[in-house]
């Protein structure tokens, strides 16, 4: 009962505060660059945004892939992804530094214990990140259903979307939202695993940032000479479960995808919350 109040004061403290508003208006505000479009003749992609802005509404309603159905799954393709470290920090980092530098941190620890405190602040972190994501995804998708076609108002055969007519729209969503929360939950574990030593909120969020950068760039340079060498199959795809997106993957149909995605996502949570744990438990700062 003692970590259940110290847990629902902890979420308080990071939902009812305006790094998580703006986690949520990030996320959904980045998904509209998301690729909608390719036009072959120059191959020129076309952002979401750009397609509102820039495109006739008779092209759009012609051309199926504008359909709502299939660009609402598409937010994540965008800038979001690269981003999403700097966004998912904010609800949890204004909260605890805030806490941590006006020196309340002594009074709560001594009230409520170490370890409770530490997992109180994991789960609480955990939580907020990946509800923020979820909840800017959820807004991003309907606004998608407002300003584009449904997939019905066009003209196509089953061959093309042969995979999806044989899921409905509902397992789908509750898939892709569901793995976002945890892509956005398991992102923050970075800045969370910082702030156990650093009190700058922009040192927090600047270096998950540059950290996931550099991950990204190595594993798609990695990815790209497996295309190039035709190590397609198994190995590529497992490749794939180690990039730092890779949650995403938790709920892939190969089974040896989501069984390493999922291995490695584990540890790397459990790493993170390890070493929070043991650096906090060396502080000076918790009034003992």
């Amino acid at each position: 009962m003692k970590f259940i109040k110290t847990l629902r004061c902890d979420l308080n403290k990071t939902f009812v505060n305006i790094g998580f508003v703006g986690a949520v208006l990030l996320t959904f505000v980045l998904c509209f660059t998301a690729p909608a479009y390719t036009d072959t003749s120059n191959m020129k992609t076309y952002s979401i945004f750009e397609a509102l802005f820039s495109m006739d509404r008779k092209f759009i309603e012609s051309h199926f892939e504008f359909a709502a159905n299939t660009l609402a799954r598409m937010g994540m393709n965008g800038y979001v992804t690269l981003f999403l470290p700097i966004i998912v920090a904010f609800p949890f980092m204004v909260a605890f530094c805030t806490e941590r530098n006006n020196g309340n941190i002594r009074f709560v620890i001594a009230r409520t214990g170490k370890m409770r405190y530490y997992l109180s602040k994991f789960v609480s972190c955990f939580l907020c990140g990946g509800l923020a994501v979820l909840i800017g995804i959820s807004m991003f998708m309907v606004a998608m259903h407002i300003l584009f076609p449904p997939m019905s108002s066009y003209n196509v055969g089953n061959e093309i979307y042969g995979g999806m007519a044989q899921q409905s729209e509902f397992a789908l969503n509750l898939r892709y939202l569901f793995s976002n929360f945890l892509n956005g939950a398991i992102a923050t574990m970075p800045a969370f695993f910082l702030s156990s030593f650093c009190k700058n909120p922009y040192i927090i969020t600047c270096i998950p940032f540059m950290f996931t950068y550099v991950w990204e760039t190595v594993m798609s340079k990695l990815m790209n000479n497996a295309i190039e060498n035709h190590y397609f199959g198994k190995a590529f795809e497992t490749m794939t479960s180690f990039a730092p997106s890779s949650a995403q993957n938790m709920f892939d149909n190969r089974s040896h995808v989501a069984v390493t995605s999922i291995v490695f996502n584990t540890s790397f949570v459990a790493v993170f919350l390890i070493g929070f744990i043991l650096i906090m438990s060396k502080t000076r700062d918790k009034g003992t």
